[in-house]
């Protein structure tokens, strides 16, 4: 029996970002298997679950105008979290689900020496230094594991579950007119179209720059036109618009801040996938794409080769040229978007599926239930 589970971000409902995306899907799963769940957030959030909200601090609130970023979000998330303990303590669930790092902290310690266990998910990539704190910690890929292990840290309350996506919602098209021609308008229709998604401002870790240098070095008659989707500013889009411009000319589509329900559609437009990140948690994007039947070309950091697998190819991207050269000899190769796009779409299925990681999930959760 899975125990009921209280879900708590902070994040909900204000901002978006791979936390509350975690935790919105989550509960939507759980819900669907059956499982009690509760989720928290300081704003109303759709989803099947209703959000129960706790009140805080934003840390754009004009009351904290002035004061350091660090000291901005230590308020806001202390704010929350002593009202989320307050309301935990009333409601009692049986297990407690956290992200937020100092959030999670403090909530350990309120709950700590009680009945109710908490399970705190790195994703942050905060790794052993800082998991150590917990009693039960979620990773999301087994690298993670294995080098906290190699470290000589104690990971018995460990467990690796991954994020996952429905795949059906992500369903690749036969025929890909309609959406490329409503998000790449103008574009031949035999022309390659590749996507990369990430933050637009300068020095992002998605490395975007990086992405638009590599295709600018292709060969102009074999160049594929790349689409760039992300979070930005004005000021961000206008600059990474002009740079972009300089580089490619016409070969290139932006589109800033394009609301999370349009992704799929955006996918199902284009036919690669390029990731420049050299390091990040996890990497939900590269899942969603390969569901859309995508094929992936990205960097070989042990994680994102996991993830990856059959579905693409990766390589050293910290080195300048070596994306372009993926992409050229790929693009060359008969059939390799086909053939790896489906096998791509086959390895979320079989992986990163809703109806893979769930039962994981249950899994997860009895082993710490049976902590109480």
């Amino acid at each position: 029996m899975v125990p009921s589970i209280a879900i708590a971000v902070s994040g909900l409902g204000r901002i978006r970002r791979g936390s509350e995306t975690w935790a919105m899907d989550l509960a939507d799963g759980l819900v669907e298997a059956g499982v009690d769940v509760r989720i928290y957030g300081a704003a109303p959030a759709s989803g099947k679950v209703p959000l129960r909200r706790v009140w805080t601090l934003s840390r754009t609130s004009l009351f904290l105008a002035g004061f350091s970023p660090r000291l901005q979000y230590l308020v806001e998330q202390r704010i929350f979290s002593q009202l989320l303990i307050r309301r935990l303590r009333r409601e009692k669930p049986g297990i407690i689900h956290t992200t937020d790092p100092q959030v999670s902290w403090w909530v350990r310690q309120a709950f700590r020496g009680t009945d109710v266990p908490l399970l705190y998910m790195d994703g942050l990539l905060l790794g052993p230094n800082w998991n150590w704190r917990f009693d039960h910690v979620q990773v999301l890929a087994p690298e993670y594991l294995a080098s906290a292990q190699r470290e000589g840290r104690e990971t018995k309350g460990w467990h690796v579950v991954p994020h996952f996506i429905d795949p059906d919602q992500f369903r690749p098209l036969p025929d890909r007119s309609a959406t490329r021609a409503r998000y790449v308008p103008g574009v031949p229709a035999g022309k390659v179209v590749a996507l990369a998604a990430g933050d637009f401002a300068p020095g992002s870790s998605k490395r975007l720059h990086y992405v638009i240098e590599e295709v600018a070095s292709i060969p102009k008659p074999l160049r594929p036109h790349l689409v760039l989707v992300g979070n930005a500013t004005d000021a961000e889009r206008r600059s990474l618009t002009t740079f972009s411009r300089n580089m490619l000319g016409q070969d290139i589509t932006l589109h800033a801040s394009l609301p999370r329900s349009e992704m799929p559609d955006l996918y199902r437009a284009t036919d690669v996938f390029l990731h420049g990140a050299l390091r990040e948690p996890f990497g939900i994007v590269l899942v969603e794409a390969m569901a859309s039947g995508l094929p992936v070309l990205a960097h070989n950091f042990e994680v994102t080769r996991w993830i990856v697998g059959e579905g693409g190819e990766t390589d050293d991207l910290s080195q300048p040229g070596r994306l372009a050269g993926m992409l050229h000899a790929r693009l060359g190769e008969a059939g390799w978007l086909r053939r790896t796009g489906e096998a791509a779409r086959q390895r979320v299925k079989d992986h990163f599926s809703k109806q893979a990681v769930i039962p994981r999930y249950m899994d997860c959760y009895r082993s710490v239930g049976q902590w109480i």
